[in-house]
């Protein structure tokens, strides 16, 4: 049905759209440099920036699909952020920010060089020099659906009399200005649809064409009215804000409940039909979805990783389950188009509807995981417990992997604490490393005590986690000198009322989130040594530290006896209790520290691709880990455990207490092939009971992985949750495979 489109998409998406815009970055970049003038402000740089991307951009229409928003201004690959991705250039919207990135290095070199020792040490990841400046932008569509452009314009207008210095004003008038810059845009969309209508003969596509011109006029400086018109909103919105801003917006919002009204009205008025808003649907995603080539190779950090998603599901305002038709129609255009991106986040809670877990389960269980699953019970408990009122919280969305966020926020969700580093410095006595990094750890040699043990590996986790904070406090409070985000700042409701850009504390929450790395993999190595050489007395704490730094080799035994103890997962009550105890004191470390900008620091557990490139650099552990082998993933159980029944992974995380994870936590679960939809249903009723947040469920048995090996054609559409991304599971390499194959199956 959609093939004519699709193949239009692809051949724009897919033939020279580097090139393009390599092409049209050097000219935008020649004419910024030309017109700068000394002493301009950082706020009036970013206003030429837009205006010169706004004046030479041609928009791109295309014949075959009814949405406006293309800009021809980044890569297909590219979000926003202004680093061309896998193509060595800067976008023209990296202007701003690549002429003052110097600053964050001339401020502090000193502090400068420490972080990016401690950064190629692997101690923590951030995504930008010391804070996210370019990706895992929650943006906030709702205010533009309800109100327009016109509408964001009059809330900055209306405070500009109460602007009380200079730079209030300023900033104000930076929001008035980008949303009648946008206008235009949409304009100028209207004007090429109408100028190719002059020549156009194919009647479908005269239809699109006419839709184009006439609501591009309108839409967005209005506000939308109908369903149609409130998704070109979001679909221009997404690529004119990545386009002139230079940060990449990567969520949509929960469309099965902002688009509600306009489908309800639209049917109770005649103007659409179930069937008609399907097929718009479908349209709306394929956009996204035809910017890549899944059949690419996956080799690298995030080579099939399009920062775009959406939120489905969930609950309502008063805490009733949501689940309407346009959550069945997306999940149906989905399943039915085989779409992975814009990645699905579908939220659920041990009351959702049967019919609502049956819908999303249908693909998940024939081995089409597209769809990321969203713990409500354990999340809300989160939010309220991090200082979000209840209305806030039932509020929330699933950004990027999978990035927690209420309207009114923007988090570093890209924050790594590699806890598995001090560990091993400690277990491994890397002094040399520690004097590298400029940071002390304890070592493990001569403890007499498991709990003497326990105490340094708190202490050392404490240690890193201050370390981290101290470098990004320092260093990160200059992003407005560096760059600022007027039209990211608009959509958030408080940089308004505060009249301040959100890179200048304008948002109402101002928390830091840290991704602790390593729980699954100390835990389990922390109750092999308290076994094996406290409880068990099978050897002493140097022998086992000496087959530890030997790689295992010529202690084969001891290794099989440390996979044989109790570990995360297995349901036991050793495992269980250490488990808990370590999160809680994690929770405790954090509770007491103070974010970037003066916030709380709240703690999640999740990884990205580093399970496997930290692991590949990081020297065995005492749970039985080879040297370079992978890590866990999140609080998933590590794979050298080999937990048969899921039953015991569900009573672990019953142990833990979900509402100490603020910044979200992940778990990997792999079930059978064609799992009774009536028996998944039942998992994630349980699972709603447990801390389980971000739930990676794949439906697949190791056979069928080891086949489509073999013989990938016979699986064009076996597709998997790799990480924080879905991919069909013949485009991933060999390695990227393996680490696949090699996870827990349960029964």
């Amino acid at each position: 049905m959609f093939q004519q489109m699709k193949q239009e998409l692809y051949d724009f998406y897919l033939q020279g759209d580097a090139r393009r815009a390599k092409a049209f970055a050097e000219k935008c970049l020649a004419i910024l440099d030309e017109k700068l003038q000394p002493g301009m402000s950082v706020t009036a740089q970013k206003l030429l920036q837009y205006d010169v991307i706004a004046g030479e951009f041609t928009p791109v229409v295309f014949r075959h699909n009814p949405f406006y928003y293309e800009t021809g201004v980044l890569t297909s690959r590219s979000d926003g952020a202004r680093n061309a991705k896998d193509c060595g250039f800067v976008q023209a919207n990296g202007w701003v920010y690549e002429r003052n990135k110097h600053l964050f290095v001339e401020q502090d070199e000193a502090l400068y060089a420490r972080r990016t020792a401690q950064l190629k040490e692997q101690l923590y990841l951030i995504c930008g020099p010391y804070n996210d400046v370019s990706q895992h932008f929650n943006y906030n569509s709702t205010p533009y659906l309800q109100m327009g452009l016109q509408g964001i314009f009059e809330k900055a207008q209306a405070q500009l009399p109460k602007a009380e210095n200079d730079r209030q004003k300023e900033f104000l008038q930076a929001v008035c200005h980008c949303m009648e810059l946008m206008g235009s845009m949409a304009e100028k969309f209207a004007a090429t649809a109408e100028k190719m209508l002059l020549e156009e003969k194919d009647p479908a596509c005269r239809e699109n064409l006419s839709l184009i011109a006439e609501t591009a006029r309108r839409v967005p400086w209005n506000a939308p009215e109908t369903f149609y018109e409130a998704l070109a909103t979001l679909a221009f919105l997404r690529t004119v804000t990545g386009s002139l801003e230079g940060v990449g917006p990567n969520t949509f919002g929960r469309l099965d409940q902002d688009l509600w009204p306009f489908y309800e009205r639209d049917l109770a008025a005649g103007r659409i039909t179930k069937e008609e808003a399907y097929k718009r649907i479908c349209q709306f995603l394929l956009i996204w979805d035809c910017h890549y080539d899944h059949d690419s190779v996956m080799e690298g950090y995030a080579d099939h990783e399009l920062e775009n998603t959406y939120t489905l599901g969930g609950c309502d305002a008063q805490g009733n389950p949501l689940y309407n038709e346009l959550t069945k129609l997306f999940l149906q255009a989905s399943r039915e188009e085989k779409i992975i991106f814009p990645k699905i986040k579908c939220r659920f809670s041990k009351d959702s509807p049967k019919e609502y877990l049956d819908d999303i389960n249908t693909a998940i269980s024939k081995g089409l995981t597209t769809v990321l699953l969203q713990n409500d019970d354990a999340t809300i408990a989160a939010l309220v417990r991090s200082g979000r009122s209840i209305e806030e919280a039932r509020d929330y969305v699933v950004t990027g992997c999978w990035g927690v966020a209420t309207a009114d926020e923007k988090y570093d969700h890209g924050n790594y604490l590699n806890l598995l580093k001090p560990f091993e410095y400690a277990l491994h006595k890397l002094t040399d490393r520690m004097e590298k990094v400029g940071i002390e750890f304890e070592v493990f040699d001569g403890g007499d005590s498991f709990e003497e043990l326990y105490r340094k590996t708190i202490n050392n986790c404490q240690t890193l986690l201050r370390a981290k904070l101290d470098v990004v406090r320092r260093g990160g409070r200059i992003h407005h000198h560096v760059d600022c985000l007027p039209i990211f700042s608009a959509t958030l409701e408080n940089c308004l009322q505060k009249r301040a850009d959100f890179t200048e504390s304008g948002g109402k929450y101002r928390d830091n989130h840290e991704m602790m790395f390593g729980l699954p993999n100390i835990v389990d190595s922390l109750l092999a040594i308290k076994t094996l050489v406290f409880d068990r007395k099978i050897c002493s704490l140097e022998t086992m530290l000496q087959a530890v730094r030997s790689n295992w080799e010529g202690y084969e035994d001891l290794r099989q006896q440390a996979l044989k103890c109790p570990g995360w997962g297995d349901g036991s009550p050793e495992s269980c209790e250490l488990a808990n105890r370590f999160n809680n004191d994690l929770y405790e470390i954090c509770s007491r520290q103070e974010g970037t900008y003066g916030g709380k620091v709240l703690m999640g557990h999740l990884t990205y691709t580093e399970i496997r490139f930290w692991g590949e650099r990081t020297l065995a552990t005492p749970d039985g880990r080879y040297n370079g082998e992978c890590f866990a993933q999140g609080l998933t159980p590590s794979r050298l455990k080999k937990i048969p029944n899921v039953l015991d992974v569900i009573r672990s995380m019953q142990a833990l207490d979900g509402s100490t994870m603020g910044a979200n936590s992940v778990v990997n679960l792999i079930l059978p092939t064609n799992t009774p939809l009536d028996r998944l249903e039942g998992l994630l009723r349980a699972i709603g009971h447990t801390a389980v947040q971000s739930l990676q469920l794949n439906c697949v048995s190791k056979e069928d992985l080891l086949d489509a090996q073999k013989h990938p054609e016979k699986y064009p559409h076996l597709i998997v949750r790799v990480t924080g991304f879905s991919a069909k599971f013949t485009s991933l390499s060999p390695q990227w495979q393996e680490e696949v194959i090699t996870r827990n199956f349960y029964d």
